[in-house]
């Protein structure tokens, strides 16, 4: 199944991987076993998926290989109780044989994968419905439901091809293939949609392709302050209504350095456009922030955004008492404070809503800026850190998501790729691959259309929370019952 993923992106594989585990569970009676079968697929699948954790711990978080390999098997195995949960529940809800038992896992796959994303801070990274994003196609729903629905859907297809293989018969099959060719027609019909007519915005993405061992090296910070600039203003030859500067590419920040200030209000008046880039924020108490400003010709415009969701083991450890010997990465300012709200950047047309880094993987900041009434979905990200393994890719595909759930186009800078726009429909307008240099050009929509998501469809995930309780409570009721009648 991680083959699906980025950096593969084997995506026929992400309704047929589960079709083994499914058979398996079909027939498995006892629990314990169940629950073992989905341990070992969360820790297989995530030890696969994430290899750049260990990347990160060892170059950045100054450990040795041994405590790379913990740091990733540890979280590996975090992350591989949600699948384990998923199979006891299936075991213990239905007797074996029944069909119920694959009936049953997709929709307790979706709220797993909803808690996944909050429960413990949240990792809601390489979500099932993110593999799909160079196909905008079937990621349609996500309109309507969110990446959770889309990943409904993808397993309620691996139940029905393990169902249709298990009772050899032709009617699960069926089932699937109307399944698909439902979503496809939906897809298809929304793509085929023109999109509601509005105002656009010139784009420049900066990609200054400055690998992190630059960054960290105190004698290169003027030449890359330099190397930055120099491509902004180059990026200004064209028309351009908005400059799109990556998460740490400056190596100062407004409150410390009159240059850059400076620097900043030339670049905007030279352009006669608007230039979001990111800051640091500090507190009385010794509290910062990680935030994203806009500065036109006339100065900051209003408040800056201040990131919400914290990157792990990179702007704060999670677990410490667990992950005890590990590091904060970062090593920009200190330990960073979350923001607490959403704030939409806002300059002329402009109403931006903000995704610094990591957080564009939650659904619930997007969703909220476009509700309150965000034209435009941005994020920033430096993802230096995290070599070749594929976490560039596998970020940008969670972007691409934020865009078709809300019906907004989106713009990614980050520092060393994946940079990226996609339309309100999840198409790819542009990409810049990771470790290039370079600026890419787009024409964005300024949209402001609620999507059925925004408006409603992000309860569809709490409502298959408390379906996945109910079936918990269920499963434990029957199995004390059956222990009861057993003694």
């Amino acid at each position: 199944m991680a083959l699906a993923f980025p950096p593969v992106e084997w995506v026929v594989l992400l309704p047929l991987a589960p079709v083994p585990w499914l058979l398996a569970l079909s027939t498995e009676e006892r629990r314990g076993r169940a629950f073992a079968s989905g341990a070992l697929f969360g820790l297989a699948f995530w030890c696969a998926s994430i290899p750049w954790v260990f990347h990160v711990v060892t170059s950045f978080g100054r450990q040795n290989g041994l405590m790379g390999v913990v740091c990733l098997v540890l979280l590996a195995a975090i992350l591989a109780q949600w699948p384990a949960l998923v199979a006891w529940s299936v075991a213990a809800a239905a007797p074996a044989g029944s069909p119920w038992r694959l009936a049953l896992f997709p929709l307790l796959w979706a709220a797993s994968e909803h808690a996944r994303s909050y429960v413990y801070g949240g990792f809601p990274w390489n979500l099932t419905g993110f593999a799909l994003y160079r196909h905008p196609v079937w990621i349609q729903t996500a309109s309507v439901w969110g990446v959770y629905g889309v990943g409904l859907l993808v397993m309620s297809l691996a139940a029905l091809i393990a169902s249709s293989v298990s009772g050899r018969r032709r009617l699960p099959l069926a089932l699937a293939a109307g399944l698909a060719l439902a979503v496809g027609l939906f897809g298809a019909q929304r793509l085929a949609k023109p999109l509601p007519a509005g105002s656009a915005v010139r784009a420049a993405l900066v990609q200054p392709g400055i690998p992190q061992e630059a960054r960290l090296d105190s004698g290169a910070g003027a030449r890359n302050y330099e190397a930055v600039f120099d491509q902004a203003r180059r990026a200004a030859d064209a028309p351009v209504d908005l400059i799109v500067l990556p998460e740490s590419a400056l190596p100062t920040y407004w409150e410390a350095s009159p240059t850059l200030r400076k620097d900043l209000v030339a670049l905007a008046a030279a352009c006669r456009c608007a230039v979001l880039f990111n800051d640091v924020v500090s507190e009385p108490g010794g509290r910062y922030y990680n935030v994203a400003r806009i500065v036109t010709p006339e100065g900051l415009s209003g408040p800056p955004y201040r990131k919400i969701h914290l990157v792990p083991f990179g702007e704060y450890v999670p677990l410490p008492k667990l992950f005890f010997f590990a590091q904060q990465v970062s090593t920009e300012i200190g330990a960073f404070s979350p923001g607490e709200e959403p704030t939409l950047l806002e300059a002329g047309q402009l109403k931006i809503g903000m995704g610094v880094c990591y957080e564009i993987t939650y659904d619930e900041v997007a969703r909220a800026e476009a509700a309150a009434g965000a034209n435009l979905l941005a994020t920033i990200s430096n993802d230096s850190w995290y070599g070749k393994s594929g976490a560039q890719p596998q970020h940008f595909a969670a972007a691409v998501l934020r865009a078709v759930e809300n019906g907004r186009f989106l713009l990614r800078a980050a520092i060393t790729g994946t940079s990226g726009a996609a339309d309100a429909r999840g198409r790819i307008l542009a990409e810049l691959g990771p470790d290039r240099k370079g600026t890419l050009r787009v024409t964005a929509g300024l949209l402001s259309f609620p999507t059925a998501w925004t408006r409603w469809g992000y309860r569809f995930p709490f409502a298959a929370d408390a379906a996945a309780v109910a079936v918990l409570v269920f499963a434990l009721a029957r199995t004390i019952k059956q222990r009861r009648s057993i003694a």
